[in-house]
């Protein structure tokens, strides 16, 4: 099992958020969270390709749970990719970091 974290920026129409993803990868198949305002929101998805995600979750946030998709591509330790909500779509960017002790 391969797993990574990532020191993230997520681009919203409230300013820029940073934050946190952990990725965790087996047999095509990923999971994780972000940790994003205080708040940890899990996810699921697949390996598209060699190093291009496609998740599925729902954002915490205090006006509510926002249900997205994201596309992701992680390339010599950095991540970019973007969120798509039927609230909006969000750019997202992010550099390798230590795995967080849980």
């Amino acid at each position: 099992m391969k797993k990574v974290s990532y020191k993230v920026i997520l681009q919203s129409q409230m300013g820029p958020r940073t934050g946190e993803l952990v990725l965790q990868e087996e047999s095509g198949v990923v999971s994780g969270y972000f940790n994003l305002v205080g708040h940890r929101s899990g996810f699921s998805g697949s390996v598209l390709a060699q190093d291009k995600y496609l998740l599925t979750g729902t954002l915490r946030a205090s006006a509510g749970v926002v249900p997205y998709d994201a596309l992701l591509t992680v390339r010599d330790g950095r991540l970019t990719g973007g969120i798509i909500a039927s609230c909006g779509c969000w750019d997202l960017s992010g550099v390798q970091a230590d795995i967080p002790e849980e």
